[in-house]
């Protein structure tokens, strides 16, 4: 967008008299141009700004609204359609509705909802036709001036008024005054409209003297509420206020000008006077009947690039007092400056300033050696005849000018010279703190004159100060170059603070002692509160350093003159930030408020009467410490759109959003036409946000949103701090995805559940096979142990008996072999009958697994090889035939490593866990390669996969050479244990939910 942030330089017709005050120019306002490469729309002819702040642009080629950022072609919020895109009218109400006219039939309302309606259809024989003005009336009704006649809508019924009431029926253009008199006017004729007979009176039209009548063009209101007829290159009196009426408030912005208009302080905007923009400053105060507007204009713009256009179409006042020109070739804006240049000469360096009791200031120019009195009241600028070096101000109002000659002191309107103690120096400066005057250069020691004679200080004599500025009466702040403030009290040192109690804010720039003490540096600012500094923070820590100048106003409010421009801080922002340490609240003025440079490096900030001098690097720019805006309502937050992965949903429904979107974006505004880089948004979506997101982007964006109902808000701050009154919402349902359906959840939940219940029912499967086949394994070796028993023990049994009655008694040596014999068999039978109740599961003397595979481990193992057993979980009983196969492998793999691994290190880990039995043998060992194959006649590996699979084990090895062997077997605890059940511990929420549901159940009552 091409603007003219500068402000531009009016031509100022007729000699200006030195010391008078001509008003605004435009060297006053800040001029901003929106051309069609910026999105504006071109042929603009009408203007209104609605109650929302939104600024509306009537065009030939459709209408258009404005929220200070962005342009945008309108729509209703009903789906309805303008009657056709050639606006000719715009007229907006109090109540929010704006009335919308066309170079064409009909007639259209757009209300504060957002619906259009149309009150004149577009039809041949429509009432109203090519809209030149729409003013409602106190009693309801609505008049329309169209191009053919006064129109009239009362109770929903139309009506015309033309020839037949002596009217005018062609070119109508027509007015509303304060005290209710309807006025219009066709061509040259002017005509009151009388209530009382219902008829058109002519009326004179009043005209400057010598000129001819002339055709009218439109009617103006001045803001005394004076009425105007406008013509070409005048305005007549039409009507003035009786005693007693009011003006109505707010009159402003409710309707535009294609040829001139009155702006809220009585200064007139004129259009293609012959050319460009002319402004007649204060014409509205005028008491005569008629302006000449080439008389009364003062400043215009008439040159190529000092327009966007020299044929602009209309001129508008929004309720923020900007100007605003529609052209051919897009939009332009006046902004009147908050800050208004002072006209001083255009020097090197930087102006001193100091504020007399008179009224008068006096000005130098140091580098110049210049020096001037100027009186503010007259505007009026005095140079001075002498070489003037410096001049300031006293706590106690003392003006301090150094000349070349010496010192001046001047207190209620009485000098005081003083020479000076020695030789000029370089950059020589001079200060009072009302009791005695310091003086001082670069490289020379500073001096004290105490009225009688110049003394170095008593303490510090020699030390380099870098910045100077006075506290109370009697008291001078010093800024050292080591970096320390020291405060000098009496001519002697009361206090001194170096950077760490400085908080670290470097080489001060400016002191101020009331009502607290607050020092600026180049890095910050600190305030002391509660007996301690404390810095100040903000959102732009940069505005806060570099501060040459704070001035404490009537109201309490700061002003503060630093890097970045001029702050303004209201009392309460504060007292909140020094006593809470919250943020800063501010409004900085800049380039686009009239402010050039940047804070010059002396005291930049003085009070001149009523206004507040700011020194810069350009010169002087002043404001009134007490202004404020015109418009002090708070913003209106306005939602434009929704868009979810690129597609935009309408507000004409909450809406809903299509499944599957991952990526959501809410765009909203607050229409603020003046300055709406200020304003601050503040919004959340419920649900998501936490805490309320602030910030100036005008749009909030999410990302993996899940499928439900959601509501978004937002809300709008203005550069004042005012917050809006209410929030606006927008509620939103994202459709679920097909997998995040509720449907699609609970197939999901009893499809798991059918597999839980097939994997337990394969798994009860298993191990009822697995317990059948072991039950037979052991039923079988039962059964044999009892054949054994019943055949071969009883036989030999027998047999023993019968040999020990023959034995003979007698000692010979056939008895003792006999005897012998006879021990022999004895002891086969003993361990016939072991191996018989080791067959019987009911008999068990084997220990448990873990305890044989330690004993086992310690038997097997070689003199340094080291070996250790780990058990995991509580021991429980294994079924008999797999601890028997467990005990088997466990062995057999230890037996392998104590042969062959050449490990350092053994280890078995018995894991009893409540899902399986987990058996591990491992070793750091040398390894081997599996894929070699076993050596012919060892059959240890293969003879532990088959006990594993034996069992339904899992049995795995992991191996390779150089890295060590580890068997891991697994098997399920059904499988595992001699219970045959998992040991499981219930949730807690499933057994807290069936104690509750056991204490909710309904109780038969006893009988």
């Amino acid at each position: 967008m091409r603007r003219l942030w500068c402000a531009l330089i009016g031509i100022v017709l007729g000699d200006a008299a030195v010391g008078q005050d001509h008003g605004p120019t435009f060297a006053d306002y800040n001029h901003s141009i929106w051309t069609a490469s910026d999105g504006a729309p071109v042929q603009v002819t009408r203007m209104a700004q609605t109650p929302d702040g939104w600024l509306w642009l009537g065009t030939p080629n459709g209408l258009y609204r404005f929220d200070g950022v962005h342009f945008y072609p309108f729509a209703a919020a009903n789906g309805a359609h303008l009657l056709s895109p050639r606006i000719s009218e715009l007229a907006a109400q109090p109540n929010g509705d704006l009335y919308i006219g066309y170079d064409a039939p009909g007639l259209s309302v757009l209300r504060a909802d957002g619906r259009l309606d149309h009150l004149a259809p577009a039809t041949k024989d429509s009432p109203v036709n090519w809209t030149n003005a729409v003013k409602p009336d106190r009693d309801g009704s609505l008049w329309v001036a169209t191009s053919f006649g006064l129109r009239r809508l009362k109770e929903g019924r139309w009506s015309a008024l033309g020839a037949a009431q002596g009217c005018p029926d062609v070119d109508v253009v027509m007015a509303l005054a304060p005290d209710g008199q309807v006025w219009e006017a066709k061509h040259n004729q002017l005509f009151r409209y009388d209530r009382t007979t219902g008829r058109c009176i002519p009326t004179e039209l009043r005209k400057p003297h010598g000129r001819q009548s002339e055709r009218i063009q439109g009617f103006r209101m001045s803001p005394d509420g004076r009425l105007w007829a406008g013509a070409d290159g005048y305005l007549a009196l039409v009507s003035a206020p009786i005693a007693g009426v009011s003006v109505p408030s707010r009159y402003l912005g409710q309707e535009s000008g294609s040829t001139s208009l009155f702006d809220h302080a009585g200064n007139l905007w004129a259009l293609r006077c012959p050319t460009g923009i002319c402004l007649a400053a204060s014409a509205g105060q005028s008491a005569g009947d008629t302006i000449d507007l080439a008389t009364a204009t003062t400043s215009r713009l008439d040159q190529r690039g000092q327009l966007g256009s020299l044929a602009p179409r209309v001129v508008f006042e929004d309720r923020e007092g900007d100007i605003w020109i529609g052209s051919p070739t897009g939009v332009e804006r006046f902004r009147r400056n908050t800050l208004r240049p002072v006209e001083l000469p255009a020097i090197k360096g930087d102006f001193h300033v100091a504020p007399d009791t008179d009224g008068t200031v006096w000005v130098v120019a140091p580098q110049e050696k210049r020096g001037w009195r100027y009186d503010p009241a007259a505007r009026r600028l005095t140079p001075l005849p002498d070489k003037y070096r410096g001049a300031t101000l006293g706590p106690d109002g003392t003006v301090v000018l150094l000349k070349e000659d010496g010192i001046t002191l001047r207190r209620a309107g009485v000098e005081t010279h003083v020479d000076l103690p020695g030789p000029m120096p370089t950059a020589a400066w001079a200060r009072s703190d009302g009791e005695r005057v310091w003086f001082g250069g670069f490289g020379v020691p500073v001096q004290l004159w105490d009225g009688h004679a110049w003394r170095p200080p008593v303490e510090l004599p020699g030390a380099e100060f870098v910045f100077s500025a006075p506290g109370h009466r009697g008291q001078m702040w010093r800024a050292l170059a080591d970096g320390r403030l020291v405060l000098f009290e009496g001519g002697r040192v009361r206090t001194a603070y170096d950077q760490a109690a400085l908080g670290g804010i470097g080489e001060p720039t400016s002191v101020s002692a009331a009502p607290e003490l607050v020092v600026c540096g180049e890095q910050g600012v600190i305030v002391m509160h509660a007996g301690q500094f404390r810095r100040l923070h903000a959102q732009r820590d940069d505005v806060l350093q570099r501060v040459t100048g704070l001035f404490v106003a009537a109201d309490g409010s700061r002003w503060l003159n630093g890097g970045t421009g001029l702050l303004r801080v209201e009392a309460s922002d504060w007292r909140r930030a020094v006593e809470t340490g919250a943020p800063l609240r501010y409004a900085l003025m800049g380039v686009r408020d009239g402010y050039t440079g940047t804070a010059a490096n002396v005291p930049s900030l003085r009070m001149v009467n009523d206004r507040l001098w700011v020194t810069t690097t350009d010169g002087i720019v002043e404001v009134a410490p007490t202004r404020r805006g015109l418009d002090g309502s708070a913003p209106q937050p306005s939602l434009l759109g929704v868009t979810g992965d690129d597609v935009a949903y309408s507000f004409t429904q909450p809406p809903r959003i299509r499944a599957g979107t991952t990526r959501l974006r809410v765009d909203f505004t607050a229409p603020a036409l003046s300055r709406p880089e200020r304003v601050v948004f503040s919004y959340r979506l419920d649900g998501v946000d936490r805490a309320w997101q602030t910030g100036t982007e005008r749009s909030a964006t999410y990302t993996g949103l899940g499928p439900g109902d959601y509501r978004f808000r937002v809300r709008a701050m203005n550069e004042g701090g005012v917050w809006s009154v209410s929030e606006r919402t927008l509620d939103l349902h994202i459709a679920p995805t097909l997998v995040q359906t509720v449907w699609f959840k609970v197939t999901c939940i009893l499809a798991a559940l059918l597999l839980w219940l097939g994997y337990r029912l394969r798994v009860r499967f298993l191990t009822r096979t697995l317990t059948a086949r072991l039950s037979a394994q052991l039923e079988e070796r039962e059964r044999i142990a009892r054949d054994l028993h019943d055949t071969v023990l009883q036989t030999f049994q027998g047999f023993v008996m019968k040999v020990e009655t023959i034995l003979p008694e007698s000692e010979s040596g056939m008895g003792d072999a006999l005897r012998r014999s006879l021990g022999d068999a004895t002891s086969a039978i003993q361990e016939g009958r072991d191996k018989i109740t080791s067959l019987r599961a009911g008999v068990r003397k084997v220990p448990p697994l873990h305890e044989y595979l330690h004993m086992a481990g310690v038997q097997d193992a070689a003199p340094g090889q080291r070996f250790a057993l780990r058990c995991v979980g509580e021991a429980r009983a294994l079924h008999p035939i797999v601890e028997q196969e467990l005990c088997a492998i466990g062995r057999e793999a230890l037996r392998n490593a104590f042969r062959h691994a050449d490990a350092g290190q053994h280890e078995v880990i018995v894991e009893y866990g409540a899902r399986a039995l987990v058996l591990t043998v491992r070793d750091d060992g040398r390894g081997f390669d599996t894929g070699a194959g076993a050596k012919r006649g060892h059959w240890g590996l293969r003879g532990i996969d088959e006990r594993a699979r034996g069992i339904h084990a899992d049995a795995v090895l992991h191996t390779a050479p150089g890295t060590g062997t580890t068997w891991r077997i697994e098997i399920k605890a059904a499988l595992a244990y001699a219970d045959g059940r998992r040991r499981m511990p219930w949730p807690r929420w499933f057994t807290s939910a069936a104690v509750r549901w056991k204490r909710l159940r309904p109780h038969r009552p006893a009988s």
